[in-house]
């Protein structure tokens, strides 16, 4: 063979390589804007999914917060007609409107010894409390009753809080 031969031969090889070389750097250029534009659309499918869920735990959120702020109000008008109400039970007992006794164990009274009255309604001996001292018993049982109001408001709170965000408990 001789180099004129082989030259046109050679230049034809060089020039396939050459269109094959190019035409292989447009289908990867292909390639590769099809994937980054299936990326693209992904990552604004899930900015739009992140988004929604971002709106609906807000919307949960603010329920929540109003269900408590709520919640909190009925607690103070709870704790408001509570004490509202131990005061003019305090001003009763101070002016002698109600008087409160207690049942004295062992006491013997001329109305107990009574064997004329009927078996179940016996007079039973019992001593009146002072004032003071009726009014120091209200506070302690108001102070329990202020208690369990708070308790019950904690759990309220709780469980509006687990509903709406669907939390499961064990």
């Amino acid at each position: 063979m001789t180099a004129t031969t082989w030259r046109p031969l050679v230049a034809c090889l060089l020039c396939g390589a050459i269109v094959g070389w190019t035409a292989q750097g447009w289908r990867k250029d292909a390639s590769i804007a099809e994937l980054q534009r299936q990326a693209a659309i992904q990552a604004a499918t899930a900015a739009t999914e992140l988004a929604q869920a971002t709106a609906r735990v807000l919307t949960l959120e603010r329920a929540a917060g109003a269900a408590l702020a709520q919640r909190a109000d009925h607690l103070t008008q709870d704790q408001t007609h509570a004490k509202t109400e131990r005061d003019r039970f305090n001003a009763d007992v101070r002016s002698g409107a109600v008087r409160l006794s207690i049942p004295v164990a062992g006491g013997h009274c001329a109305a107990a010894a009574d064997t004329s009255s009927a078996a179940g309604h016996r007079i039973e001996a019992r001593a009146e409390l002072d004032p003071a001292t009726a009014a120091a018993l209200d506070a302690i049982a108001g102070d329990g009753d202020d208690a369990t109001r708070q308790l019950n408001a904690c759990i309220d709170a709780y469980n509006t809080v687990r509903d709406t965000y669907h939390v499961q408990t064990e």
